[in-house]
């Protein structure tokens, strides 16, 4: 260990002496010293422009960080190389693979240190940004609650429409309609009638009434805080201009001591709305019912997607969150650095760069380019043309395996959660841990200690 210590030790060195490491240094003092000073927002709330400040800050430190990773790890091995030090390595006591380890482990510690310093400036940064005098009556509020929160997001409880769905799907076979459909297209049929009761459930007709809930909910009922339920309606009829006006009551009608006090008010189509539920709402079962009316006897109104409906609480502090956000980029960054490290034991420092770039590009839109790649899949049906020609059943192939390897930094954007006010998951911390570190890094750093270990370092000339 002291062997590898002491690589690492020498990679940090060699990176700031190669001003690699002290450009980066450069812009991200720059980023979060200047942003505080230029960033506006819509030009008229805090909120807003403390949200910018979040969203700058935490992609350009990634972007600055991963270029920064990418020079430093390919260029680590390959200029060993080019200037012969390797020999000296390779003729002492240590193996080529503890010198491999020590490399990322240097990386690994600059960023660190690096991302460290990132959020006590940006935790700087967004406190002076907050005792920013505003105008906008109910700003700060909106702030405290909006932006600097960890706030976990509940999903509505769902009921089971398999029997409704299967029922349906009975008739209709009765009725000789499903007599000339395929097994997919019967699953298809299926899911789209599960949408619909879906969408029906909810959907708020003509003076309607219905009743939600959230279930699984760890409160305290004699504490003093609230809940947040967070909502979006939409007119049935598409204008976002309309009004619902809505009765509102929170509480279990069994539990007469959880009910609240009815809210009569209109609400916005097509914005969001957010009331506060005192906790001791929840039953003693952590159930939280929703009973809403609405008011219009003429329009319908529904609530589209899982966010248009949904009840928000506080799970920690914003600084906590921060630092879990930044353990995600600190995953990443270790896994491209695996991946320089490899690229430059066998390959020139350009092609080194060019491959570790591809990789942050495809890690970056892992998501959009499997959709890609779906697009361009041919139908199903007979005779469908390939609409990449001859070269798609060999391509496509290749694509999708290499999409397959590279993982989906996509999958969770911890930016986004900073600067909503969401709650950063520890999960997503110990996901990104174990499949970029642990996994796929682990084995790219071993296909690179092979590579290394086998690679001919000279050759004898005559």
């Amino acid at each position: 260990m002291y062997r590898i210590w002491a690589v690492a030790r020498h990679m940090i060195a060699e990176s700031i002496r190669q001003k690699i490491a002290l450009v980066g240094i450069f812009l991200v003092v720059l980023m979060v010293t200047v942003l505080p000073l230029v960033t506006e927002g819509d030009g008229l709330t805090l909120t807003s422009r403390v949200q910018s400040f979040l969203a700058y800050s935490m992609g350009g430190i990634g972007a600055v960080l991963s270029v920064v990773t990418v020079f430093l790890s390919c260029l680590a091995i390959t200029d060993e190389i080019v200037n012969k030090r390797i020999y000296t390595i390779a003729t002492k006591p240590i193996p080529l693979w503890q010198f491999f380890v020590g490399k990322w482990l240097g990386i690994g510690v600059l960023n660190a240190a690096l991302l460290l310093f990132c959020f006590v400036a940006i935790l700087v940064g967004t406190w002076l940004l907050s005792k920013t005098q505003t105008t906008v009556q109910g700003d700060q509020e909106m702030l405290e609650f909006e932006v600097l929160s960890a706030r976990h997001s509940m999903q509505l409880k769902e009921p089971d429409f398999g029997p409704a769905v299967e029922e349906q799907i009975r008739r209709m076979r009765e009725e000789g309609r499903l007599d000339d459909v395929t097994p997919g297209g019967e699953a298809a049929i299926r899911d789209q009638i599960r949408e619909d009761y879906k969408r029906s459930w909810r959907s708020l007709g003509p003076t309607q009434i219905r009743r939600f809930e959230f279930t699984g909910l760890l409160v305290d009922r004699n504490s003093r805080g609230f809940l947040h339920l967070r909502f979006k309606p939409t007119h049935a009829g598409g204008l976002d201009d309309a009004e619902l006006p809505a009765i509102i009551q929170f509480g279990d009608i069994e539990q007469p001591d959880t009910l609240t006090p009815q809210i009569m008010d209109k609400y916005v189509a097509e914005r969001f709305h957010t009331i506060e539920i005192p906790n001791y709402a929840v039953n003693d079962r952590g159930t939280l019912y929703i009973m809403i009316g609405n008011a219009d006897p003429e329009n319908s109104y529904m609530f589209e997607g899982s966010d248009s409906f949904e009840l928000l609480y506080g799970l920690g502090t914003f600084h906590w969150n921060l630092f879990r956000a930044l353990s995600i980029v600190w995953c990443r960054l270790a896994f491209l650095a695996a991946v320089g490290l490899l690229l430059s034991s066998f390959l020139s420092f350009p092609v080194a760069c060019m491959g570790c770039f591809l990789v942050l590009i495809v890690a970056s839109m892992a998501g959009f380019l499997s959709t890609a790649v779906d697009w361009v899949s041919p139908m199903e049906s007979p005779g469908a043309q390939d609409p990449l020609w001859i070269i798609g059943p060999l391509v496509r192939p290749l694509a999708q395996g290499f999409i397959w390897l590279v993982p989906d930094f996509s999958k969770y954007d911890p930016a986004g959660n900073i600067v909503n006010g969401r709650l950063v998951p520890l999960m997503w911390v110990i996901n990104s841990l174990v499949v970029l570190v642990f996994i796929k890094g682990l084995i790219v750093g071993a296909l690179g200690c092979i590579v290394l270990t086998k690679r001919e370092l000279a050759q004898v000339t005559s």
